[in-house]
């Protein structure tokens, strides 16, 4: 990959949007709360003063759609209709994320017409003009900063810009307990709830609003779990059998893979799953360090080596082949990037 970095700045971006007048929003594939919220925030802030269409490649968990609330959305893997001014691509720089909307991008890119937002330290040549922030712990942060250099007020309400953004900035640190909820992190979400976010509301939306399928799939990827490397690692495997199953689609995956990092000695959990395709989705998550210079699994890491990426406690990767090859891969991809200090 080409180097990741700036190629703009808030104030440049936000000329570009005061240019447009229709405009699309973009994100990765398979949509989590960040970057459903970060398209939910610029869509409410923006209209009705501009024509904005957000356009996701699904699924899309059931729970993403309830905060969505009365916002639009299209969901298809079929590219937008019409010739839009600008396409605001955000949580995302990579082509292997954007699956099939990719074509369409390229186009749209050689009319210079694609912005980024973006806080992954990996990515491609795929927005004209971008901003890239690894520090920030969510897109929404990024999409807050960029509202704000707007002149827009980020109010608090049901359905409003800020509830968006405390969505995607809880759902990225995992409700503030991962090790990238640092101060700004707290500064801002306090500043949020001071405007009127209702963190509680939000909570049961994106947290406790699982179907009962999502509970057999969580108890056939536990029974499913094989204690790798020492037991350092666990890896769960859920089969299209398992979702037949279930009666659930593969939008009820949020959350599974986190569940093993419960146990003490494990430092990588990982989930696999077979995709209708016959290709299998892995999900990496590992834990921090105990303390400062200790060894852990740099997951982003290892989600590079197999065309994937992220964070480096949270990542993911699409691997061509079943279920028992995915496992080799992925073992061999966490051995070749280990910090043992």
């Amino acid at each position: 990959m080409n180097e990741y970095t700036s190629t703009s700045t808030m104030a440049g971006l936000a000329e570009r949007i005061r240019a447009a007048s229709h405009i699309v929003v973009l994100t990765h594939r398979k949509p989590d709360g960040d970057a459903i919220g970060s398209a939910l925030a610029i869509f409410r802030a923006l209209t009705p003063a501009k024509q904005v269409d957000i356009h996701l490649v699904g699924p899309v968990g059931r729970s993403l759609m309830e905060l969505a609330g009365g916002t639009p959305v299209t969901i298809s893997d079929e590219p937008p209709t019409g010739e839009p001014d600008l396409v605001m691509l955000v949580d995302t720089g990579s082509w292997a994320q954007v699956g099939p909307m990719s074509t369409w991008l390229k186009t749209q890119r050689a009319a210079g017409r694609v912005i980024g937002l973006d806080h992954h330290p990996v990515g491609d040549e795929i927005a004209n003009e971008r901003v890239i922030e690894t520090t920030a712990a969510s897109c929404t942060l990024m999409v807050r900063e960029l509202l704000m250099e707007l002149g827009h007020d980020i109010d608090g309400g049901r359905d409003g810009v800020g509830e968006a953004i405390f969505a995607g900035l809880a759902t990225d640190t995992g409700w503030f307990q991962h090790s990238n909820a640092d101060a700004r992190c707290y500064a801002v979400a306090s500043d949020l709830l001071q405007q009127g976010v209702d963190r509680i509301r939000l909570h049961r939306i994106l947290e406790l609003n699982a179907s009962p399928g999502k509970l057999v799939l969580l108890g056939r990827a536990l029974a499913s779990i094989r204690w790798e490397l020492d037991g350092r690692c666990a890896i769960m495997r859920l089969t299209g059998r398992d979702f037949d199953d279930a009666g659930t689609g593969r939008q009820q995956m949020e959350g599974l893979v986190n569940e093993p990092l419960r146990v003490a000695s494990v430092e990588a959990s990982i989930l696999m799953y077979e995709e209708e395709s016959g290709a299998t989705k892995i999900s990496l998550r590992s834990k921090p360090p105990r303390s400062s210079g200790d060894p852990f699994f740099d997951v982003s890491a290892a989600g590079r080596v197999m065309g994937g990426g992220g964070h480096v406690h949270a990542s993911g990767a699409r691997f061509e082949g079943d279920l028992d090859a995915a496992q080799e891969a992925v073992l061999a991809a966490l051995c070749s990037v280990i910090d043992d200090g």
